[in-house]
């Protein structure tokens, strides 16, 4: 899938959130394209490990515009998808991209 422009992204809505497990949420956007966001070490950031202490890390919900969890706590679309193109997540894309 080719993202749009950086400009784009301020049209994109997340119409639904679901978590997968431990650390990773499935989000969907209203272009039907579907983003899988893995935490991985994140977790670990004393915001989100606040989160997981309070069983509240698998319960976000969404306003179109980014992830929230009780308490506060949120993750903008342009958050989730500069953790996506973060040096460690791109050679990880590229290397699922290269097995299939």
């Amino acid at each position: 899938m080719l993202w749009p422009k950086r400009a784009d992204h301020e049209n994109l809505k997340i119409t639904h959130v679901g978590a997968l497990d431990g650390d990773s949420f499935g989000i969907t956007l209203e272009s039907g394209h579907t983003i899988l966001l893995e935490f991985g070490g994140r977790i670990h950031e004393p915001a989100f490990a606040a989160l997981i202490k309070n069983g509240d890390f698998c319960k976000p919900c969404t306003d179109g515009k980014k992830l929230c969890w009780p308490g506060g706590m949120s993750l903008t679309l342009n958050k989730i998808l500069d953790m996506l193109l973060s040096k460690g997540n791109a050679q990880q894309n590229q290397d699922n991209c290269e097995e299939e």
